[in-house]
């Protein structure tokens, strides 16, 4: 029977293409994102090139939807091989100006969600004795980044959970623990971060707008040296 690997986040970037290579590569893949009608760019590969990736719903945020989805693999593998905890939401703004939800949101996205995923897959793996734990975080998880602080929280509450879990975890049974930690990538994040966090069309307001924007230029002007470079 194949490897299998359940993986978040896979509707676009780091995600999407993480499932073409591990399909390509001999997995089975559980390719899971919040919804499914997101999935038309994926399904293309997978019709092109007959690989062997079956989409599932799974929200990060709702325990019973991450559930339903192991329960799934399961029943139909009766393994989890590798799970990669890959989908996360950037967040840009400063802890005055975001609000009590916002900073609910942010936390269950990109650090709740990786824990209830690990605790839904721990049972299978310890009881065949293997596994590995994939977690794609940010260099937002070592660093501590400008107007990124709420995010970055969050990268950094995965770092400590999975070092800790580790310390337990790998040797007993046999489960391998990684995280990754990529810096900027030119994906879809950067747009749905900053759609996500505009107040009325702006980005920050008061004494915060003009460090705000000196902020942004500076990555945008990063962003297109590293265009004019590839």
């Amino acid at each position: 029977m194949k490897k299998n690997v359940l993986i978040t986040g896979t509707s676009t970037g780091v995600g999407l293409q993480t499932a073409l290579l591990f399909a390509r590569n001999g997995y089975k893949v559980y390719a899971t994102m919040r919804n499914l009608s997101k999935a038309t760019e994926l399904e293309t590969y997978i019709k092109a090139e007959s690989l062997a990736i079956e989409l599932l719903p799974l929200d990060v945020t709702k325990n019973d939807s991450i559930t339903a989805a192991v329960a799934k693999i399961i029943s139909q593998d009766g393994k989890i091989d590798m799970l990669i905890n890959n989908a996360g939401a950037g967040f840009a703004k400063t802890t005055e100006e975001a609000t009590e939800d916002e900073i609910d949101w942010v936390t269950n996205v990109n650090y709740t969600g990786v824990v209830l995923c690990t605790k839904a897959v721990l049972p299978h793996m310890r009881k065949q004795k293997s596994g590995q734990i994939i977690n794609v975080t940010s260099v937002g998880g070592l660093v501590g980044q400008p107007f990124n602080e709420l995010y970055c929280g969050a990268k950094f509450a995965v770092e400590g959970y999975m070092e800790a879990l580790a310390t337990y975890i790998s040797d007993p049974f046999h489960i391998k623990i990684t995280c990754v930690e990529p810096g900027g990538i030119a994906t879809e994040f950067m747009k749905s971060a900053i759609s996500k966090t505009t107040i009325d069309g702006q980005l920050a307001t008061g004494e915060y707008a003009p460090i705000f924007e000196r902020y942004m230029a500076g990555i945008q002007k990063r962003g297109n040296e590293s265009k004019l470079n590839l």
